[in-house]
């Protein structure tokens, strides 16, 4: 099993997301898939609720994915009126909502 990433924050342009506590995301590894050429293996997380799906050949690029990932679910989610979302997206604004806030640095 490898290690979890502990994240307490995120950059979210001149603000920060601040996490209330922190979001543990535990990457896993990828099997190389017979079906596809090449030998390569790949570390994903994945997390349905924050709808964080992310993949990279190392730690490093997968951590910035995953902030990446939640910066964005961030300005499409979190930051939209409940009424341009759908009951998914709003179920994924409100898993934020309830672990997280932004705040000015």
């Amino acid at each position: 099993m490898l290690a979890p990433f502990e994240i307490w924050e995120v950059p979210y342009g001149d603000a920060t997301i601040k996490f209330h506590e922190p979001l543990i995301l535990t990457p896993i590894w990828m099997p190389h898939d017979p079906d596809e050429p090449g030998d390569v293996e790949y570390l994903d997380v994945i997390c349905p609720e924050l709808s964080i799906d992310v993949y990279a050949e190392n730690r490093e690029e997968l951590l910035e994915a995953v902030h990446s990932n939640i910066y964005m679910n961030w300005k499409n989610y979190v930051q939209r009126d409940d009424s341009r979302h759908s009951p998914r997206t709003k179920a994924i604004k409100y898993a934020f909502l309830a672990i997280a806030e932004v705040v000015d640095e």
